[in-house]
């Protein structure tokens, strides 16, 4: 069986060193996100034989990832029969690749039933266009942004230790104004998590301030490929709503610029959202698929 152990901060390097290509753009392989999200899902990480396993309860089902290494993946995916057999526990698989995917077809077959997660596709933008909101198609976001510059007295700061507390606070005030849910209780232990270990997970972030007070706040990592930043968290008063539109663009254009795409996760389903990520015409999206061994 393998032995399972709780994801810490001193396994970054690791696997910052063992991501394979094929996944180094999905969101939910970030270190940052394995790391905070594992206080709700539970993940856990395991070495052997050269190889590295993550088990996870990914939308609610425990699931292990493909596994990470260079040898040969048949040999890896026995570990995990063999572990899924002792544990008496289904043989699946979360958050795979297209790649992976296949990998999997070439191997099990029929025995396979694969499943396209479309509710958690990550939503992937080229950073200029973020920044410039320039053309037709973003003619409303720009509206959006020009009427909340010209309407207020804003200020842009990045996140640093001289405001960590306050952008914390902030995040509370913004979880006890919303519909209280399960969902979002979890996502508020994960930004406590995030701000707690904020320098050490090598995060960075945003804020927006109008008349000194924080109204919203960007914080995320940069992924492995060396060309991506996730935007882990957004958030924004709802008495100004259209701040989300600001710091979203602010923060591409003035903390960004050495990224070629900004990954701002998915929509968890969640039609408003959806519909939200939409309107700023992804470059393409990050497809994941559930995949499960009969």
């Amino acid at each position: 069986m393998l032995d399972f152990q709780s994801v810490k901060i001193e396994h970054r390097a690791l696997i910052l060193d063992n991501i394979p290509e094929s996944a180094s753009q999905i969101c939910d392989f970030s270190f940052g996100n394995i790391f905070c999200w594992s206080v709700g899902e539970n993940t856990r990480i395991a070495q052997q034989d050269g190889f590295l396993f993550l088990r996870s309860r990914f939308n609610g089902i425990k699931s292990y990832a493909f596994p990470w290494g260079k040898g040969d993946a048949r040999n890896a995916l026995r570990i995990i029969e063999e572990d899924a057999k002792e544990r008496n526990a289904e043989l699946s698989f979360y958050c795979l690749s297209q790649e992976q995917a296949e990998i999997l077809k070439e191997i099990y077959g029929e025995r396979l039933v694969l499943e396209e997660q479309r509710d958690f596709f990550d939503y992937v933008y080229l950073r200029e266009r973020l920044a410039t909101l320039s053309g037709r198609k973003y003619h409303s976001k720009k509206n959006h942004v020009n009427s909340f510059c010209k309407k207020h007295n804003f200020s842009y700061e990045e996140l640093n230790e001289s405001n960590l507390k306050e952008c914390l606070e902030f995040s509370h005030l913004w979880h006890k104004s919303g519909e209280r849910n399960p969902r979002l209780d979890e996502e508020m232990l994960v930004i406590e998590k995030a701000f707690e270990h904020f320098s050490e997970l090598h995060l960075s972030g945003a804020l927006l301030r109008v008349d000194g007070r924080i109204v919203a706040y960007a914080m995320g990592e940069a992924m492995n490929d060396g060309k991506t930043y996730c935007t882990h968290f957004e958030k924004a008063s709802p008495e100004y709503l259209t701040a989300y539109a600001v710091i979203n663009k602010l923060f591409a254009e003035n903390s960004l610029s050495e990224f070629e795409y900004i990954n701002r996760e998915d929509d968890a389903g969640a039609e408003n959202l959806r519909k939200a990520k939409t309107s700023y015409h992804p470059e393409h999206l990050v497809k994941k698929y559930y995949g499960k061994i009969l």
